[in-house]
């Protein structure tokens, strides 16, 4: 696990310096609630977007789920994303735009000393839109996990540009 953020740290650093050489970019950085629908469970999380063209940008996330867990047992659920948005329609304040990317998600149970895990690669599928605020950008995205997990999410954020 440490290697894949590792590895998604050093490309987008690698994106983030070629791209300042060639051009002005946009990059925004915020924060968002989200909903999965295989662990029945609300997450937080916080991610990145940095436009590498006109017409495409590279996301990532970290998200949060907190599962419910039965008297005793210690239930916790998160996922890495990295993404590929291609932007549709782009106009002044509106954006809309499809994904696809990796998904990385862990799953812990303890209960009494004892512990389990699992961990699954998956692919995003999915799309949004965003729209500006003045002070930010209002997002909202749905997308699908293609993995064991198998998980839909709906999500809605706010990102702040710079």
């Amino acid at each position: 696990m440490r290697k894949l953020i590792k590895i998604t740290c050093i490309l987008f650093s690698l994106i983030l310096f070629y791209n300042s050489n060639t051009y002005a970019q946009d990059v925004k950085v915020g924060a968002e609630l989200g909903y999965g629908t295989q662990i029945e469970s609300i997450g937080i999380g916080a991610g990145a977007v940095l436009g590498l063209t006109d017409n495409i940008r590279g996301a990532a996330d970290l998200k949060i789920f907190f599962p419910d867990s039965p008297s005793g047992v210690t239930n916790s659920f998160w996922e890495l994303n990295a993404n590929i948005h291609y932007l549709f329609l782009k106009k002044v304040n509106t954006k809309v735009y499809g994904l696809a990317g990796l998904n990385y998600a862990t799953q812990k149970a303890s209960s009494g000393g004892y512990s389990i895990s699992n961990s699954e690669a998956g692919l995003n599928l999915g799309g949004g839109a965003e729209f500006g605020m003045g002070f930010g950008a209002l997002f909202a995205e749905v997308k699908y996990a293609l993995s064991n997990y198998d998980q839909f999410d709906l999500n809605a954020g706010l990102r702040f540009g710079f």
